[in-house]
């Protein structure tokens, strides 16, 4: 899978879905070359909506992932793994326990979302400190491993063990905190 995020080329392998944490669900808003999440003064934290669409596919260990993506002012554009996904009475896709490669200003942090008394918790699995401009385009690569995920950004290239990684997960981008802009993503299949 090679997509690049132009209008007609993206919409048949992905499907937007929702994090159960917000009550709200945005759409991917299309620009010319990328796909950008919009505004919402709704949101508590932060007045940016989070935005996620998912392969309607699901991938194994050794899968690997590049994608091009900017942020403004101080992130987060992510990747989003999870091997659980429901329906609601709309048919449209919610999702609560994943986990996460995010960057932000201050580097790439790796996420684990978990269900526990039926609240979305987080947990920080890795954080790797290193500078990252804003408005300017960043190519990250994700490996999946069999206990791990792999990411390389620029010259750091950095293994997280994640002992409860799915054996197979649908692979999503996610837009939060701020203006967040995805211009392509590619899928190389592992198991």
């Amino acid at each position: 899978m090679d997509i690049k995020f132009t209008k007609g080329n993206w919409e048949e392998y992905f499907e937007h879905a929702y994090n159960e944490k917000f009550p709200f669900k945005p759409q991917f808003i299309q620009e010319e070359d990328c796909i950008v999440n919009g505004s919402n003064p709704e949101m508590k934290d932060f007045a940016y909506d989070y935005t996620t669409i998912m392969t309607k596919e699901m991938f194994g260990k050794g899968t690997k992932i590049h994608t091009t993506c900017s942020f403004e002012e101080f992130g987060a554009p992510l990747l989003t793994f999870t091997d659980t996904m429901k329906r609601d009475e709309d048919g449209d896709l919610w999702y609560a326990a994943c986990k996460e490669v995010v960057l932000w200003k201050n580097g790439v942090n790796v996420w684990d979302l978990y269900v526990e008394d039926g609240e979305i918790k987080y947990h920080l699995l890795a954080a790797v400190k290193f500078d990252l401009e804003k408005n300017v385009k960043h190519e990250l690569f994700v490996e999946l491993g069999e206990e791990s995920v792999r990411f390389v950004i620029g010259d750091k290239d950095v293994t997280v063990r994640i002992a409860d990684l799915p054996e197979k997960v649908y692979i999503g981008i996610t837009t939060c905190e701020n203006i967040n802009r995805f211009y392509d993503l590619k899928i190389e299949k592992g198991e």
